[in-house]
């Protein structure tokens, strides 16, 4: 590669990476605001799918390549992501505005149009979704959320608390092993000796973790999210651990080096399948309604620092110069492990079913993280919630009910 070929390269990756920061703010607060309560963690937790499979599709370009002694090696590799930016641009004119945004911006007719189309269309001629609408824009007025907090809000009072829970998420995001198996993943393999199998193991840890993704897609708002990030952690301590012991032996047997590369895939499956891809999903409902856009934005910069930590320090643990730990480096990665499943266990919350309104009142109640799953909510949020889980057969007048009497007596019409 030339000197200029080398900027154009630089460049494009810098505008690549700046389009990736305005999707990972952009897609999980979109996401979390279409959809319901009971759906969200479904619904949000298609974008950590999407992204494992393209990490997935990335490891196999990058063996398919290999072995490519000219330009191609790297320029197949780059073209080929054209592939999904020109299926997500044209995908964008498809794409319904946020009813929840709409609310905010006071275009109440465009939100309840774009609503009817995002839910089944019996809600609509029954009223839930004209009812949905005004309790949304009920909540909205009496948390003034049209006047947007301050950068500084969101260390102050209860989003502090959210603030240090959401950067924390990230880290651990980062630092549990994940970032390890994607980056490092085949030079670690051929430090244990696997040479041209590197890749070919590299694209199986990468087929464990689209497997993890799928599954918590599918179990998350029936099981919640604390069991997975709790359950999926520590599995991430084990088999961290399971490489540091093992596979730091002077001479490990055949035997032993498959442990090693089973645990490296396993350890991959866990972290997809818990805090990759729950710290998204969490960090866009935590905010509530006023602060949740900036309380991303914070955290995603705070994932982005995190992963160049992470990135910038494993090289120089793994080899020489440097530490030179190879396989100990599980021992590092597995402590940071169990720091996050006592961090998840002391301080983040269950938040599976509520509605993105609810947040507020439940964060105010200054609760214990084990606290909120049972903690029972009685303002216009668990309204909200009431309605998006409703369904036919509730028909329009149970609608109406929910709406009577709420707080400071303001009227809301029915649908």
């Amino acid at each position: 590669m030339t000197s200029n070929e080398w900027v154009q390269f630089s460049v494009g990756r810098i505008i690549a990476y700046y389009s990736v920061g305005l999707i990972e703010n952009a897609v999980p607060s979109y996401q979390a605001e279409i959809a319901p309560a009971s759906l969200r963690g479904f619904v949000a937790g298609s974008l950590m799918s999407i992204v494992t499979l393209g990490a997935l599709w990335g490891t196999g370009m990058g063996k398919a390549v290999a072995d490519y002694k000219t330009k191609a090696g790297w320029l197949i590799p780059v073209g080929v992501q054209l592939i999904p930016a020109a299926i997500l641009t044209l995908s964008v004119p498809f794409t319904v505005e946020s009813p929840r945004w709409l609310v905010l911006h006071n275009k109440k007719e465009k939100a309840l149009k774009n609503l009817n189309r995002l839910r089944p269309k019996n809600l609509q001629e029954n009223g839930a979704t004209a009812a949905e609408i005004n309790a949304i824009d009920y909540a909205i007025e009496c948390s003034h959320a049209q006047k947007q907090g301050s950068w500084l809000d969101l260390f102050r009072g209860t989003y502090l608390r959210r603030t240090i829970i959401c950067s924390l998420l990230f880290w651990f995001h980062e630092s549990t092993g994940q970032q390890f198996v994607n980056s490092y993943g085949p030079t670690f393999f051929k430090q244990m000796g696997l040479g041209s199998a590197a890749f070919t193991y590299s694209v199986v840890a990468q087929a464990a973790g689209v497997a993890g993704a799928l599954l918590t897609m599918l179990v998350v708002d029936r099981v919640g999210r604390r069991p997975i990030l709790i359950s999926g952690l520590t599995l991430a301590a084990f088999f961290n651990f399971l490489v540091a012991g093992v596979g730091s032996k002077p001479n490990p047997s055949p035997g032993e080096i498959n442990l090693v590369i089973a645990s490296i895939i396993l350890l991959n499956f866990s972290c997809k399948y818990s805090i990759n891809m729950l710290a998204f999903l969490t960090v866009a409902e935590i905010g509530g309604i006023k602060m949740r856009k900036k309380t991303l934005s914070f955290a995603s910069s705070t994932d982005v620092v995190s992963a160049f930590i992470v990135t910038f320090c494993i090289p120089y643990l793994l080899g020489t110069p440097g530490a030179n730990l190879g396989a100990k480096v599980g021992w590092l990665l597995g402590g940071d492990s169990v720091l996050g499943v006592l961090f998840v266990i002391f301080f983040v919350p269950e938040l599976a079913g509520r509605s993105l309104e609810e947040v507020d009142e439940l964060f105010e109640a200054r609760l214990w993280a084990w606290q909120f799953r049972s903690y029972q909510t009685s303002g216009i949020g668990h309204r909200i919630t009431e309605l998006e889980e409703h369904n036919a057969q509730g028909g329009k007048v149970v609608l109406v009910e929910q709406l009577e009497n709420l707080p400071e007596n303001k009227e809301i019409p029915a649908a």
